[in-house]
């Protein structure tokens, strides 16, 4: 099965693009990833095409502490449900134990696990690497540097870390490291990792909300059933949308994600009463309709997002979806 990322959470990394001068549409562009999404609630991301923006920033980022800027470029309502929810937290670790129990809720890889040190007293987050690749040095700042702004939002104090940890090499900008974490930082550890004193971990936040902070719970334990049981058809659809960019919305590449055979799946979606075919041209239909409308939106951009090879493709496809040309229906709407 494919693993997703939630699209929203990609707006952190569009101003951080916007921040360093570079162009968020040329980069989103360039790795197949359709902006659109970004700004569709619950749309989610294949998470070797995040791998592949990440990849991409280093390369026209020139700053190498880039990521750090995280911290100043999020906001909770980019990572859904589990956003809100860790703001409401009764104690730091209760903050930590909410990030990874409900975790699946932006992303479907195992993400971090806590450890309680009595000897150094401290209770440390740990990064896990089990479902992806290690993350490049900018990936994994990003990831350390936004857990500790949470923390610090939540604990509304001054808030330093025993000790911080990264897996990479020191960089020639390490200082940069210092002043954002203010605790000592080992750089080419075994781990990357937060470590927290036990002197404030359970100690009540200001912000604490029991009775929404238990209606965020269940809202999140549905979203994520609801996640594990999607029907087949939504899910060739969703996972055929998912690749319409990159050219990989084919029947063989969705058998692969769900992990069946192709004539397995095709066999099934006769029992369903429709095709692979039907399906596809069903999802660009009903993309092409949502994209068209957006004026910000070039018709030749649409017809890439589509996955056509040729404007004159698509133009030709939408005027027998909609018996108008992409800039007809546009005026028409209007």
């Amino acid at each position: 099965m494919q693993l997703t990322k939630l699209a929203s959470i990609q707006l952190v990394v569009w101003k951080i693009l916007e921040k360093y001068n570079e162009d968020p549409v040329n980069v989103f562009k360039k790795v197949k990833l359709d902006p659109v999404l970004m700004h569709q609630p619950g749309a989610r991301y294949p998470l070797e095409k995040i791998a592949e923006l990440w990849e991409e920033m280093s390369k026209r980022i020139k700053d190498p502490c880039f990521g750090l800027t995280t911290a100043t470029c999020w906001h909770p309502s980019h990572f859904g449900l589990l956003g809100h929810a860790l703001l409401m937290c009764k104690s730091l670790r209760a903050t930590l134990e909410c990030l990874i129990r409900y975790h699946q809720v932006i992303s479907d890889a195992k993400y971090g696990r806590l450890y309680e040190d009595k000897k150094r007293r401290t209770l440390d987050f740990i990064i896990m690497y089990t479902d992806e690749d290690p993350y490049p040095r900018a990936r994994e700042d990003a990831a350390l540097a936004w857990i500790m702004s949470i923390l610090r939002m939540n604990f509304q104090q001054d808030l330093s870390p025993v000790s911080v940890s990264f897996t990479h090499n020191r960089p020639v900008c390490a200082g940069k490291y210092y002043e954002f974490f203010h605790s000592p930082v080992t750089f080419s550890a075994p781990v990357a990792s937060i470590s927290l004193s036990l002197d404030v971990v359970d100690q009540v936040l200001p912000a604490k909300n029991d009775e929404l902070a238990e209606l965020s719970d269940h809202l999140m334990v549905k979203y994520i059933d609801s996640l594990n049981n999607i029907d087949l058809i939504t899910r060739v659809k969703k996972i055929t949308a998912e690749n319409l960019p990159s050219g990989n919305a084919s029947l063989d590449n969705v058998a692969s994600v769900l992990c069946i055979g192709t004539r397995k799946l095709q066999r099934l979606l006769q029992q369903e009463k429709t095709s692979f075919i039907t399906l596809l041209n069903d999802t660009r239909m009903e993309l092409a309709k949502q994209y068209v409308l957006d004026k910000n939106i070039d018709i030749t951009e649409i017809a890439f997002l589509l996955g056509f090879a040729e404007q004159s493709t698509f133009s030709r496809s939408f005027k027998r979806w909609t018996g108008q040309s992409p800039s007809q229906y546009r005026k028409s709407v209007q």
